[in-house]
């Protein structure tokens, strides 16, 4: 690769950028996000709370309750399981974004990873899809900017990773020069090249 391999260990204060067999993986790091990741403990608590108050609804349920009081504390410890559960998998879903790009198939794959480093991909990108790969700069010098991806056929682009404006100027940049890598490799198509070319010139 004509760019640096000392791009990936240079210090990173507000993403991690990790080299790969066949592409790259970009992460915003997790001390940015300690407001999130207290969020998502007290979501998992209040989630397993609540399944665990419907098996209490059993205890205090008297001997001698008639059938319509136990179909109402069937039907209250369910909602309670139910509502358990999906608050407890809400707090699962993550909060961190990451960037995977794999240049020999031809994908970027987005996902949000939890305090526990499981990832979720909430989108899968073919190249192709994608109409350029764009920066927004922030207003205030301190403030985060942001990295997108406009994808073919919709108007509201995708939000990919936040960071500091140097630390994803230098993501663009080597995402560029991966795709334009993999474009001229000879069993790829010109299409990729012409990909990776309007990805490189795409800045808002």
């Amino acid at each position: 690769m004509g760019r640096s391999d000392n791009l990936y260990d240079g210090e990173w204060s507000t993403v991690s950028l990790t080299k790969t067999a066949l592409g790259l993986t970009a992460q915003e790091k997790f001390e940015r996000f300690k407001i999130e990741a207290m969020s998502e403990l007290v979501l998992r608590l209040a989630g397993g709370l609540m399944v665990a108050g419907s098996t209490m609804l059993w205890l205090i349920l008297p001997m001698d309750a008639g059938a319509e009081q136990l179909v109402s504390h069937s039907l209250l410890a369910t909602l309670f399981t139910a509502t358990g559960l999906i608050v407890y998998a809400y707090g699962t879903r993550g909060f961190r974004r990451q960037l995977s790009l794999d240049a020999k198939r031809g994908t970027l794959a987005l996902t949000k990873v939890n305090i526990n480093d499981q990832g979720r991909v909430v989108r899968a990108i073919g190249l192709d899809d994608i109409e350029s790969l764009f920066l927004r700069r922030p207003p205030a010098r301190m403030a985060q900017a942001s990295l997108y991806v406009r994808v073919t056929g919709q108007e509201t682009p995708i939000l990919a990773l936040t960071g500091s404006t140097r630390e994803l100027e230098r993501i663009h940049a080597q995402l560029c020069e991966i795709i334009h890598i993999a474009g001229t490799e000879p069993e790829e198509s010109t299409r990729d090249l012409r990909f990776a070319r309007q990805f490189a010139t795409a800045r808002s």
